[in-house]
C-alpha cells in the first residue's frame, strides 16, 4: 500500500464563556482551551515558536527533540511584540479555536518542504483556500504557524480563530461564531492541494499554455491560414449571433461552442510547431492526473473532483476560442465594409450615369428652346424687313393704296 505524501489533521476546543463548573463541555475542554488559549505560562504558540524536547498533551507530533524554525503568520516571522498580540488574541476571543498539523512522509518532506521558507510560501498560498473550501472567510481568520523538524518527519503546526461572528442563526436571532466543525471533502483538497503546491510542476503547463497563445494568435492571419479553415469561419460567421455578449463562455454562443472547438483543433493542426506545443501541453497535463491518482490512491480518496486535465484543457479551449471569435467579428466587419464599399462604388456608378443622363436631356432641351427661339426670332425680323418695305413703296409711289 502506498504511503500518503502529505497528512493534515485539524481539531478545534469550543469557547466555554458562561458555562459553569459542571458543564459537560467545561468538563471535558476545559485544560485543552486553556492550553490553545494561551491562558497559561505556557501554551500552544508558545511550543509552536520554541519547538519541545518532551511530548506534550493535546499536541500531536510533539517532543523527539522537535525543533521550530519560529511562530509565523501571513506576513512571515514573528516578532516578540508580534506573539504577544497573537496570545492575547487567542485568549480574548469567542470564537472556536482551531488547531493542527500539516505532516509529510519522510523523504518527501526533506525534498520538498525542508525550510521555514517553503512551509511559509505554502501556508500563505494554500491555507486561505482550504479556510475557502471549510466555509470560512479568510479575511475574517486570524492564523499563525511554525515549521518543525525531528528526526523523522518535517511538519507544521497551525492555529487560527475568526476575528468576528458572521454565521446568523435564526434560534438565537444574531450573528454567531462558528461550531467548528470542518468537512472530510475540505481536509482531502487541502492534503491534494498540499501536495501538488510542494511538487509544483504547473510553471511548464503554464508557459506551455502561453506559448501555444501566442503561436495560435499569430496564426490567425488571412495570410497563414488555409481554404479550408477560412471556408469553416465564413459559416460560423453567418452563425454568430447578432446581439448579446459574443464570447466564449457565455451562454448566448453556447451552441457554437463544439464548432469552435473543432475550428481550433483546425488551425493547431495546420502549424507543425503549433501542434507540438499543444501535444506536449496534453502530455503535461496527462502526467499531472497520473500524480494526482497516485495521491489519492495513497490517501483513498476519490479522485474524480481533484483530476485536472480536463479542466485545462477546457480552459486552454476559452482562451483560444475567445481568439477565434475576436478574429471572426474583424473577419465579418471586413467582408461588411467591402460589402459596403462595393455597393457604394456601384450606386455612385448609377448616380453619375443618372446625372450624365440628365444633363444631356437638358441640353438637348436648352439647345431646342434656342433654336426654336432664334426660328421665332428670324421670322419677327423678316415680318419687320417686309412691313418696312412695303412703307418705303408707297412713299415712292410704286404702291397706290
Amino acid at each position: 500500500m502506498a504511503i500518503p505524501k502529505v497528512n493534515f489533521f485539524i481539531h478545534y476546543v469550543p469557547c466555554l464563556d458562561g458555562l459553569g463548573l459542571n458543564n459537560n463541555l467545561v468538563k471535558k475542554y476545559l485544560k485543552e482551551r486553556q492550553f490553545y488559549a494561551c491562558e497559561q505560562p505556557y501554551n500552544y504558540l508558545g511550543y509552536i515558536n520554541d519547538g519541545s524536547k518532551a511530548k506534550i498533551d493535546f499536541v500531536d507530533y510533539s517532543g523527539n527533540n522537535e525543533k521550530s524554525t519560529g511562530l509565523f503568520d501571513e506576513n512571515g516571522l514573528c516578532s516578540q511584540e508580534r506573539i504577544k498580540e497573537l496570545k492575547q488574541g487567542f485568549r480574548l476571543t469567542k470564537s472556536v479555536i482551531w488547531h493542527g498539523l500539516i505532516s509529510f512522509e519522510e523523504m518527501f518532506g526533506k525534498e520538498n518542504c525542508n525550510s521555514y521558507e517553503k512551509a511559509y510560501l505554502l501556508m500563505k498560498n494554500e491555507f486561505p483556500r482550504f479556510l475557502s473550501s471549510a466555509g470560512l472567510e479568510p479575511k475574517n481568520i486570524v492564523w499563525c504557524a511554525g515549521f518543525h523538524t525531528n528526526t523523522d518527519h518535517r511538519h507544521i503546526h497551525f492555529a487560527f480563530y475568526e476575528k468576528e461572528p458572521t454565521k446568523f442563526r435564526k434560534t438565537q436571532n444574531k450573528k454567531c461564531f462558528s461550531y467548528g466543525q470542518i468537512t472530510k471533502n475540505s481536509i482531502e483538497k487541502a492534503k491534494i492541494r498540499t501536495e501538488l503546491y510542494l511538487l509544483n510542476n504547473n510553471t511548464e503547463i503554464i508557459d506551455t499554455r502561453k506559448e501555444i497563445n501566442s503561436d495560435f494568435k499569430a496564426n490567425l492571419s488571412l495570410n497563414f491560414l488555409k481554404n479550408s479553415v477560412l471556408k469553416t469561419m465564413k459559416n460560423l460567421i453567418i452563425k454568430l449571433p447578432s446581439n448579446g455578449r459574443l464570447s466564449y463562455d457565455s451562454d448566448n454562443m453556447q451552441f457554437l461552442r463544439t464548432e469552435i472547438d473543432n475550428l481550433t483543433i483546425k488551425i493547431i493542426k495546420q502549424n507543425k510547431n503549433l501542434q507540438a506545443k499543444y501535444q506536449k501541453f496534453l502530455n503535461l497535463i496527462n502526467e499531472k492526473d497520473k500524480s494526482i491518482l497516485k495521491m489519492c490512491e495513497s490517501s483513498k480518496i476519490a479522485p474524480e473532483k481533484y483530476l485536472l486535465s480536463k479542466k485545462y484543457q477546457q480552459d486552454l479551449y476559452r482562451r483560444l476560442g475567445n481568439q477565434i471569435i475576436k478574429f471572426l467579428l474583424s473577419f465579418k466587419y471586413e467582408i461588411n465594409k467591402n460589402q459596403f464599399q462595393t455597393s457604394n462604388r456601384l450606386v455612385k456608378k448609377r448616380i453619375e450615369r443618372n446625372k450624365n443622363s440628365y444633363l444631356l436631356e437638358k441640353s438637348l432641351y436648352l439647345s431646342e428652346k434656342t433654336q426654336k427661339e432664334a426660328f421665332n426670332y428670324f421670322e419677327e425680323h423678316m415680318k419687320k424687313l417686309r412691313q418696312l418695305n412695303i412703307e418705303v413703296l408707297i412713299e415712292q409711289g410704286v404702291i397706290e393704296l
